[in-house]
């Protein structure tokens, strides 16, 4: 038993030294993503109208924001 204890006492203390801290400092606090992640530009992926219309919507009742540049991607 006191192994036991012993073992699972150095388990722990190891575990935790190899988890990242998953705290938020701020809602800008971006220090658990890879900078070369960080560093590439976001851009919006081409999709087809017809391709939207015809998948069923119904798991997006209620979402509310809509991107303006993909609504007028959509009004094309």
């Amino acid at each position: 038993l006191y192994f036991s204890n012993l073992f699972l006492k150095k388990l722990t203390k190891f575990i935790s030294n190899c988890l990242p801290s998953l705290t938020q400092k701020s809602a800008s606090d971006y220090n658990n993503f890879d900078r070369e992640f960080l560093s590439e530009k976001p851009k919006l992926s081409y999709s087809d109208k017809n391709l939207i219309e015809s998948m069923d919507q119904s798991a997006f009742d209620g979402f509310s924001f809509i991107n303006p540049k993909f609504e007028q991607i959509l009004n094309k």
